[in-house]
């Protein structure tokens, strides 16, 4: 998605990552809820969801809008996403391109443009100044993510994270991520990499044209469970593990991940905690 014409093979890691994207955990249950309730949503104006893959948080906000646009720069993510929208649902619009192209695909002017951790992916300066001439006025950018400080442990992290009591010990054993991890180092000579030493989305929106952001925190869903199968999709999904590294192997990965799992687990399931749900919001004032 970044700026400087067609992004280069080797940089498009969803190009086969799409079928396993749904596999990705969900963000909060209070999401729609929450900015309704924060932003006055009220079923009409129009949203864009920006690298919107297969469609996840433009369906989920799509009955707060008379119209939504998905954006994503692979036709095969916008094609999952077509699959799963409702028939009768006409104020759909899902469309190929970049975050960059936004000031010259003329898309309309929007509520809200709604980034689900895609701005990573782009030239964010320019792409939020794009998006600042796109929003009418007192309209909203929305960058939503699972909250990083608190990843997947015991059943007191999720306490430490939510400010929740934690009424019972999940019944799975946690993700195994370290194992995982090695198997990953095993396969392609490296695991998980560190998350970007970037500067921080909020003090970027800080000294663009939106000014300060406000970051709403949503309670994450506690009581997710897993299979073998969705774990390997959810990391399948990822820009560092998709299909394309594994080439003709890719099923010879699958089962060797497969069997190192089933060795971290008696019920043949997992607890999974992605974290909470943080929304950064900044307003068109």
């Amino acid at each position: 998605m970044r700026s400087g014409g067609e992004p280069a093979e080797q940089s498009r890691p969803y190009r086969e990552a799409a079928r396993y994207y749904r596999a990705r955990p969900p963000y909060s249950a209070e999401l729609r809820p929450a900015l309704v309730t924060r932003l006055g949503w009220d079923g009409t104006g129009r949203l864009l969801d920006v690298g919107c893959g297969p469609g996840v948080v433009a369906l989920d906000l799509a009955q707060s809008f008379t119209e939504v646009v998905g954006l994503d720069p692979e036709e095969r993510m916008l094609d999952e996403a077509r699959a799963a929208t409702p028939a009768a649902n006409r104020a759909m619009r899902w469309v190929h391109g970049r975050a960059e192209e936004i000031p010259t695909l003329h898309l309309g002017r929007f509520h809200a443009v709604t980034f689900g951790q895609s701005l990573h992916w782009t030239d964010r300066e320019a792409v939020v100044h794009g998006i600042f001439d796109s929003l009418v006025p007192g309209g909203a950018l929305l960058l939503i993510h699972h909250d990083p400080a608190f990843g997947p442990g015991s059943p007191s992290s999720i306490g430490a994270a939510t400010g929740r009591a934690v009424s019972q010990v999940p019944a799975h054993p946690p993700i195994p991520h370290d194992a995982i991890n090695q198997v990953l180092v095993r396969w392609l000579g490296r695991g998980r990499p560190p998350d970007p030493d970037s500067e921080p989305n909020a003090d970027l929106l800080a000294r663009t044209r939106f000014g300060p952001s406000e970051c709403l925190r949503l309670p994450g869903r506690a009581n997710l469970v897993r299979t073998v199968d969705e774990v390997i999709d959810n990391y399948l999904s990822m820009s560092f593990a998709a299909p394309d590294h594994f080439g003709d192997r890719l099923d010879e990965f699958r089962a060797d991940l497969g069997s190192t799992l089933r060795r971290h687990t008696d019920t043949g399931r997992f607890w999974e905690w992605p974290g909470d749900t943080d929304v950064l919001i900044a307003l068109k004032r």
